[in-house]
């Protein structure tokens, strides 16, 4: 038996596949649209700055703080310890070289100074004593040669006039036997007493220079010692200004501690500190320019210094041409340093925009006074500028400001 099947379940699925498939091209119809939408922020023209890109000379360059320095500073460092006797000048004078600046006394240094050279001198009047016995003895050996010699010629004439006698049978064998074998001792004799003098020649030879050397280091030693004590008078080893000078009398000075300095007033240099990052890039020969008295001079590095405390190091340099007049020491000057030669590019004026970008993108104004974004690269900088490798040309208008505000927007709308 047949019977009627109730359509509405199936016609509800229907219903139900309808509203799913809608709900799903309903979603990617929103995506589709979001993704060719463009995200857009008004901001007022007063609140931007805004930079023009252009094409000029582009110039490397880091502004660092220089300071006048003389142009040479000799420091005065106690080469002995003692207590203030005497100052002879005042800070600030100009001195001489070879003038004395203080004097110290030190009653212990005098002391040993005075035992040192007793045992210098004692060892000199030894070695001295050495030689001179030495000279005798070369003497004695000399004069016991020279008188055997004599001794055997006289025998040597007698001999020959022993072998006629013996030979006519007018003298006694044993005579003539007993004058042999005295004259055979006495040519031994000889050879053993040159064989001294030779031997003591050359002992001699040695020991004469090594006394000799010896005089002389204690004569090294002796002068040393005298010098030593001049140290405590403590002298001016330049002509120039003293500076630096603070002592009283009787007070204590340890060796090694500083004095005072120096100063050759006839030239003056520039020291100035630069970040540790530079290093690689800054040598000597570097220029660099400063304004003075409403006039613009160039310096140049002549000295760097290895040394990095604190993320910096120091150079030193020195004025190009004609120092500028009425400079005084401890001046300081704002230096533009040259890091390279000057070039053509494209540069745009520096913002507070690369903090927030890096310097990978920015906004550019065109005509409807709309500022869009753009992909750039930007090369070198210096305080003024950056240089534009790709995405600008000149006449660009750029917003240079701060972009945090505008929340990433693709477009900003300047009103």
């Amino acid at each position: 038996m047949d019977r009627s099947i109730d359509p509405r379940p199936a016609r509800r699925k229907r219903l139900i596949a309808i509203g799913c498939v809608g709900g799903l091209v309903l979603v990617a119809a929103v995506f589709w649209a979001s993704s060719f939408s463009t995200s857009r922020v008004r901001v007022e023209a007063a609140k931007l700055q805004v930079g023009t890109v252009e094409k000029g000379l582009f110039r490397e360059f880091i502004p660092v703080t220089g300071t006048v320095q003389p142009i040479q500073t000799v420091f005065l460092d106690a080469l002995e310890g003692g207590t203030v006797k005497q100052r002879f000048v005042e800070d600030g004078h100009m001195v001489k070289a070879g003038e004395p600046i203080i004097e110290l006394n030190n009653p212990q240094l005098h002391m040993d100074a005075i035992n040192r050279e007793a045992q210098l001198l004692d060892q000199q009047n030894n070695l001295r004593n050495t030689r001179l016995a030495m000279d005798q003895q070369t003497t004695r050996l000399r004069d016991e040669l020279l008188n055997l010699e004599k001794d055997l010629k006289r025998l040597e004439r007698d001999q020959r006039i022993d072998e006629r006698l013996a030979k006519d049978s007018l003298m006694a064998q044993n005579t003539f036997l007993s004058n042999s074998e005295n004259l055979h001792y006495m040519r031994e004799k000889r050879k053993l007493v040159a064989a001294n003098v030779r031997s003591d020649s050359l002992f001699r030879l040695s020991q004469v220079g090594s006394i000799t050397n010896n005089l002389m280091l204690i004569d090294q030693n002796l002068k040393f010692l005298r010098d030593n004590l001049q140290n405590l008078v403590i002298k001016a080893p330049i002509d120039g200004q003293l500076s630096g000078l603070n002592v009283e009398l009787g007070q204590t000075k340890q060796r090694g501690e500083r004095i005072a300095q120096i100063d050759v007033l006839n030239g003056f240099k520039v020291r100035a500190r630069i970040p540790e990052h530079y290093v690689s890039r800054v040598s000597i020969g570097l220029h660099g320019t400063f304004t003075h008295a409403g006039k613009e001079h160039m310096i140049e590095i002549f000295k760097v210094y290895p040394e990095v405390s604190n993320g910096e190091f120091d150079v030193d340099l020195r004025f190009v041409g004609t120092a500028p007049a009425e400079i005084r020491r401890g001046q300081t000057f704002q230096v533009r340093l040259q890091l390279s030669e000057d070039m053509q590019a494209v540069m745009l004026p520096r913002g507070p925009f690369f903090q927030d970008t890096g310097g990978q993108w920015v906004y550019v104004i065109d005509a409807e006074g709309k500022a869009a974004k753009r992909d750039v690269k930007l090369g070198r900088q210096n305080p003024d500028m950056y240089e534009v490798l790709e995405g600008l040309v000149p006449g660009d208008r750029v917003v240079t400001s701060r972009y945090a505000p505008f929340n990433d927007a693709d477009e900003l709308m300047i009103q």
